[in-house]
């Protein structure tokens, strides 16, 4: 999974900087349950003209045949499993003296692999439209924190957020993405989710939680229709910071973008 992300980045794709907004078809989701992949997934289901996917089961259970040559693509998905002090299997958190959180992986066909299907089939499809501007500014207004002038930053001592002026800023658009990425870091409080810990700059912990902010942050901006590819160049530097530090880490994609997502969960559950 890290090696495929890596060699996006290789080529000057930073996949956790795409839309996935309303204004097109919405975020990837299961075709026949409706469940919307989240996380990790988002990055690995990216770049099909019909973000629809379903099981080689729900496929053939539905009474469909997958078109020949046809691959599949990897989701994965969190369960939490509970051992009881003798280590044995217990059915609930409450029981439980050790938790131990589990990755299942399962394999998914886009909705063009089956065999009658065509992207005509899904012309009609009109996600509500997101009202960008105020969507961002209701993000902001859900979540009562204290903010301050200054350089772009947050806070964890104070647990304050420090933004520059709108006016400060070449758009709106460009305010709302660095202010979601400062208030991404804020819900990394003990008070919050409990997410950030002690760090110098560039080591192993500072760069997890930099790219959870910035998933995080593009994350929000999918949600309020913001289109990140417009806003943010992908510089050579930029691009080769993030394949060293994945390179160190196989680990770290899956833990960033599984926190990314609470963290925008978070922020978007007060709306």
């Amino acid at each position: 999974m890290t090696a495929r992300i890596i060699t996006q980045l290789e080529s000057g794709v930073v996949p956790w900087r795409k839309t996935w907004n309303r204004i097109q078809m919405g975020a990837p989701c299961n075709h026949f349950s409706g469940h919307v992949y989240t996380g990790i997934n988002r990055f690995l289901l990216d770049g099909f003209d019909v973000p629809r996917f379903a099981t080689f089961k729900q496929i053939g259970d539905a009474g469909y045949r997958i078109r020949k040559g046809a691959k599949s693509l990897p989701v994965y998905f969190w369960k939490m499993l509970f051992f009881d002090a003798d280590g044995k299997r217990v059915d609930t958190r409450k029981e439980a003296e050790k938790v131990v959180p589990f990755v299942y992986e399962y394999r998914v066909f886009n909705v063009l692999d089956i065999e009658g299907f065509t992207a005509d089939m899904f012309k009609d499809e009109q996600p509500e439209q997101p009202a960008r501007m105020e969507d961002c500014e209701a993000v902001l207004t859900a979540n009562p924190h204290e903010l301050r002038p200054g350089e772009p930053a947050y806070n964890p001592t104070l647990d304050l957020v420090k933004m520059p002026a709108l006016t400060d800023f070449q758009s709106r658009e460009h305010y709302y993405l660095t202010y979601f990425h400062e208030l991404s870091h804020w819900t990394g409080h003990p008070n919050r989710l409990n997410r950030i810990e002690p760090s110098k700059f560039g080591d192993e912990k500072y760069s997890r939680e930099e790219l959870v902010a910035e998933m995080s942050a593009c994350f929000l901006c999918a949600h309020c229709g913001i289109v990140m590819e417009e806003l943010v160049e992908n510089s050579a530097a930029y691009l080769q910071s993030w394949i060293a530090t994945l390179n160190g880490d196989a680990r770290l994609l899956m833990t960033a973008a599984s926190a990314a997502q609470r963290a925008a969960d978070f922020l978007l559950a007060p709306l």
